[in-house]
């Protein structure tokens, strides 16, 4: 699927929340939130044309679940880099 530039951009805007949103929900513990998102990720990175978000969120999402936090900080980073390649 073909997605708008406009539409990515957006797109990429609403993740750089949802880092923002993860930070605070590993500095709280709050390893269903983390899971959450990393399943979000993980479903619709693709959707967008993000394969390696897909990818990114699969870990994070694996990580939350076992509550594995130098994965899951792993996966953060990760994040964290690709959020800052994509953002403008």
């Amino acid at each position: 699927m073909d997605v708008p530039g406009d539409i990515q951009g957006r797109y990429v805007e609403r993740r750089k929340k949802d880092l923002e949103n993860c930070l605070l929900s590993l500095e709280r513990g709050n390893f269903m939130e983390l899971e959450k998102v990393g399943h979000q990720l993980k479903g619709n990175g693709v959707t967008f044309g993000f394969d390696e978000l897909s990818a990114i969120g699969r870990q994070m999402e694996k990580a939350a679940h076992t509550k594995n936090l130098p994965d899951l900080e792993r996966a953060l980073e990760l994040f964290s880099q690709w959020v800052s390649g994509h953002i403008n």
